[in-house]
């Protein structure tokens, strides 16, 4: 009947679950738990100018020069109290005389970072399992304390595998086997809580109305990325950081991204060698830590600046103008070569996806008219993301590899590489069997093997003699730069002497 609307039918829990998620009550589901305890409550603190941006030297069973409900995120690795240096000093002072008295003692600190945090506020723990003679799950213990005896609600754990395959910790146990096999280590996990409510509390918008922090700074691809359960990057060198415990930036860099707003305080009660203030200077973010040991919080200061010595200096290189950045360009691409470079700068900020970029960066050049997507190949089995010709008629092929995610760097994977440079070989084979002009084909990356690594001698032999025409990164201005001069038609006879990506 004309008028009439159709109106989805809701689902609910089922044996089998439901294939999409829209409109889906699963009320049945969690009745058959305790209802948690949520609050309503949003109200926010204030830290002052001198309570923020510092470490405190003392217990972090005692907060109190932190006011409540003022810190967005907590982000911590609780010591584990193992070694031979903190076996010397079991029972002594703030060291633990056992394993009881150490979740005690974790207990009373993630207590006090329960009074600070703000409503809806995350406190994100990482901690590895410990023993095998009996396994011991320290993950359940702290979900334990957070969950059941603080009140917090859970959010999941995550994963954090550090090694694959025969790497980890070689506790074999009885060697092939069946007698004695023990599990060996290559994860830990990532506990996540808020407090009292599931979102933030205010609004964006109301934030920003309010001059509270409200500037998120994760892109699609590192939030499709960070919000999955498994994450994998590798371990921090304990020589290296100067700490016998310590996590790579990369861990409270993702939280912090995922859960907090630019400005917004992060809060680490374990501070160690600083690796979590580093992560919010680099983030912009404000940060509060504790450290017992003088020592460790010495160097953890002198890591921080560091850190914001070297922020400051990216930034002034971000603004300062290369003089000499569109020399050679025509004077009809120099127009729009500076939009194009600015727009790219903001992309990641702005939530672009890499592929996204990539399209809008090839048309702006002059890529656009004809420009065809996803072309494939029949002959050879192969497709490419996009295909275009220069003002002289040359076709032009592109790949993009990566997403501006941590998790997905582009070309720095292996197995996105070998791929690359495999179908790179198929279309040059099929070019010259075809007897047509010298292949143009063009990776654009959102990263790039480091150098001197064996990725990155293939991939210069690969751009030298071979397949590949050039290299070009997301996010470097000369990107922007070698994609105008490539659709103009200029130099189009005359290869890079190296990939644009190591210039």
């Amino acid at each position: 009947m004309a008028g009439r609307t159709s109106a989805r039918r809701g689902t609910s829990t089922s044996n089998f679950g439901v294939g999409k998620r829209e409109n889906h009550d699963s009320t049945g589901f969690y009745e058959r738990f305790g209802a948690p305890a949520l609050s309503d409550d949003d109200t926010i603190s204030v830290l002052g100018v001198d309570d923020v941006d510092r470490i405190w030297t003392h217990d972090a069973r005692d907060m109190g020069s932190i006011p409540d409900n003022s810190v967005a995120l907590v982000v911590t690795s609780p010591p584990y109290f193992a070694g031979k240096a903190y076996e010397e000093a079991l029972g002594e002072g703030h060291i633990p005389a056992d394993y009881v008295e150490y979740l005690d003692m974790l207990h009373d600190v993630f207590a006090e970072c329960a009074r600070v945090l703000e409503p809806g506020g995350r406190i994100a723990v990482n901690v590895a399992n410990l023993g095998r003679k009996p396994y011991r799950s320290l993950s359940a213990d702290v979900i334990h304390l957070l969950q059941d005896r603080l009140g917090l609600l859970l959010r999941g754990e995550i994963i954090w595998q550090k090694a694959r395959g025969a790497g980890g910790n070689c506790a074999w146990g009885s060697f092939a086997s069946p007698t004695n096999p023990v599990l060996r280590d290559l994860t830990e996990r990532i506990v996540v809580a808020s407090k009292g409510r599931f979102d933030r509390a205010r609004s964006a918008s109301k934030r920003r109305r309010e001059g509270l922090p409200a500037t998120a700074t994760i892109g699609k691809d590192d939030f499709l990325d960070l919000t999955l359960d498994h994450w994998e990057f590798p371990p921090e060198s304990a020589t290296r950081v100067g700490h016998p415990a310590p996590y790579p930036v990369e861990l409270p860099r993702r939280l912090i991204d995922l859960y907090t707003f630019e400005g917004d305080v992060v809060l680490d009660p374990f501070m160690g060698s600083g690796t979590t203030a580093v992560a919010a200077v680099r983030t912009n973010r404000r940060y509060v830590g504790f450290e017992m040991d003088p020592q460790y919080a010495e160097a953890a200061r002198t890591r921080i600046k560091e850190a914001e010595e070297q922020c400051r200096t990216d930034r002034a290189l971000e603004q300062e103008a290369d003089p000499g950045l569109f020399v050679g360009l025509p004077r009809t691409a120099k127009a729009g070569a500076r939009d194009l470079v600015d727009f790219q700068a903001r992309a990641s900020h702005d939530g672009i996806r890499a592929q996204e970029l990539a399209e809008r960066l090839l048309r702006g050049s002059g890529f656009g008219e004809g420009l065809r997507e996803k072309v494939k190949f029949p002959a050879l089995g192969v497709e490419v993301n996009f295909a275009g010709r220069d003002t002289e008629g040359q076709e032009w092929l592109f790949d993009v590899s990566g997403a501006f995610s941590s998790s997905r760097p582009g070309l720095q994977r292996t197995d996105t590489l070998w791929k690359a440079l495999g179908k790179a070989s198929v279309l040059a084979t099929g070019h010259d069997a075809a007897g047509e002009r010298t292949l143009r084909y063009v990776l654009i990356t959102t990263d790039v093997p480091e150098r001197a690594s064996a990725g990155y001698k293939a991939l210069i032999a690969a751009q030298s003699h071979g397949p590949i025409w050039d290299v070009l990164r997301l996010g470097d201005p000369r990107t922007v730069v070698q994609l105008l001069h490539y659709a103009s038609g200029r130099d189009g006879e005359r290869r890079p002497d190296q990939p644009t990506a190591y210039r």
